[in-house]
């Protein structure tokens, strides 16, 4: 779920080819990625892995990270 994450975030929302993230990289807070891409992260989250995430549980603090996105997937 983790390098799913990654590799999604990298493809489609960061400017600059190979740039690295791990599961702590902070992406929101950064400004690597903005929250605007939160909507676009839910509809992947739901294709992928089959779950729906209610939007009210997809914010800046809880999607700021790999290791957070994949502890609120969980829950769902």
């Amino acid at each position: 779920m983790h390098e799913k994450l990654i590799t999604f975030i990298q493809e489609e929302f960061l400017t600059e080819p190979g740039t690295a993230i791990t599961n702590e990289t902070r992406l929101i807070s950064s400004g690597m990625i903005d929250s605007f891409s939160l909507v676009s992260l839910q509809v992947f989250i739901e294709k992928e892995f089959g779950k729906k995430i209610p939007a009210a549980a997809i914010t800046r603090e809880s999607f700021d990270t790999v290791n957070k996105m994949v502890e609120v997937i969980r829950q769902f």
